[in-house]
């Protein structure tokens, strides 16, 4: 009854006219879904069956019409199967029904609200309990689709751009060399860069010292968790290669289906080519590593890292934990009998108030590329965001009495009264 509520509550801010043909709309989207035809299915080009839109009767850009009277809005709704979302649940349907109409309300209203969804997002809509979570994810797909247009649009305007430097050569014969328009200068291309990177990243898998990234946190984490999770390993990656000396990167209880792995794999399409300089395996790190040689790192224990071991085999928790704080690496390490130890941040650093001590993947790859290559904590923690600590020249001047006795410290108080 509260999905019914819901979506009603914001019918409710606006006007009479607009709010009853929001429930007219709805009432018929009601009475067409009620009589769903689940033999008009179609076969799409991939082979699975996708279940029009138009076999349930839903018209949203009808329905938005009905609620505005002056949308020129394009349908928001792609040809979505409704049977691998509800699973022929009539709760779930009529979850789905009304969630349709949240939408195009929320649109209405003027809110941030994405042209397009896709299944697997309406499959995240339909599964989140609270309209706030739903309003939140919907801006957050506004935002990406905005940003893919601007992208598509500056591309263009390169385009563009190109097209007329191309003519102005053309224009000015004296500009241009013979043969092909080739120039003095040697030109570099991207892909010599990248295969120039992933030469040391081979280089790096024969000879390297290894390090581990467990993938094996996915069930603890949100959709959304899981994504920035996959983003990071692919900076991690990224920087990893970069450096002079890189690790020899691996990625254990890798599991195809886990939503960590869809989405680097989204990021780095040729991740399971056989040449691709990685390695990835749904084995565990103790069937390729000798017990005794590996360390893990979770920041919950407290033995610190004082030295860097050029032996060990240090293990990386691919985890993204905005919302699950719990020791998870810990309790892990401490189940498989592992040696454990954390970066030395506090011993090093002055953390601001109100800063989150939590560091990226790529932060802490980083951070140990510099401890291996340099020996010095301070360069290494070089890397971690300026904005999470104190600086020097604004630390509080208590610390600036440490070391002077009592009697100084009540001498200097003394003078300050006399001067008062």
């Amino acid at each position: 009854m509260r999905y019914l509520l819901k979506p009603l509550k914001l019918c409710f801010r606006l006007p009479l006219k607009t709010y009853l043909g929001s429930i007219a709309s709805f009432n018929a989207c009601t009475n067409n879904m009620e009589k769903l035809d689940h033999k008009r299915i179609v076969a799409s080009p991939t082979g699975s069956l996708v279940q029009k839109r138009e076999s349930h009767g839903i018209d949203v850009q009808q329905m938005s019409q009905n609620v505005g009277d002056n949308s020129t809005e394009q349908d928001s709704t792609e040809d979505v199967d409704f049977i691998s979302i509800t699973n022929n649940d009539p709760v779930l349907e009529r979850k789905l029904k009304i969630l349709f109409l949240e939408v195009e309300v929320l649109r209405q209203s003027g809110l941030r609200i994405p042209q397009n969804v896709k299944l697997c997002q309406w499959k995240e809509l339909i599964s989140m309990e609270t309209r706030s979570q739903r309003r939140k994810y919907l801006a957050y797909l506004f935002g990406i689709e905005k940003k893919q247009e601007n992208r598509k649009k500056k591309k263009d305007e390169q385009k563009q751009m190109r097209d007329s430097v191309g003519n102005t050569f053309l224009e000015n014969t004296h500009l241009t060399y013979a043969l092909g328009h080739n120039t003095i200068f040697l030109r570099f291309y991207d892909t010599t860069i990248n295969h120039f990177y992933n030469n040391k990243l081979i280089q790096a898998m024969q000879f390297s010292q290894k390090i581990v990234v467990d993938c094996s946190y996915d069930s603890h984490m949100t959709s959304h968790e899981a994504q920035n999770c996959g983003k990071q390993i692919t900076f991690m990656f990224s920087d990893n290669r970069a450096h002079d000396n890189p690790f020899d990167l691996y990625l254990c209880n890798a599991s195809r289906e886990s939503n960590t792995i869809k989405h680097l794999v989204k990021f780095i399409p040729t991740l399971y080519d056989c040449d691709f300089p990685v390695n990835i395996t749904e084995k565990s790190y103790l069937d390729l590593f000798p017990k005794e040689n590996i360390v893990y790192l979770t920041p919950h224990c407290r033995e610190e890292l004082r030295e860097f071991d050029h032996d060990a085999v240090y293990i990386i928790g691919a985890m993204v934990d905005k919302k699950n704080n719990e020791p998870l690496s810990l309790a892990k390490a401490k189940r498989e009998g592992l040696k454990m130890a954390k970066l030395p941040l506090d011993r090093y650093l002055t953390w601001g108030s109100g800063g989150s001590k939590s560091l990226t993947l790529n932060q802490v790859i980083c951070i140990l590329l510099d401890i291996r290559a340099s020996g010095s904590w301070d360069k290494a923690l070089q890397h971690v965001p300026r904005r999470k600590i104190v600086a020097s020249d604004k630390q509080e001047t208590p610390l600036t009495k440490i070391g002077k006795s009592d009697q100084e410290l009540h001498y200097s108080f003394r003078n300050k009264q006399k001067h008062r």
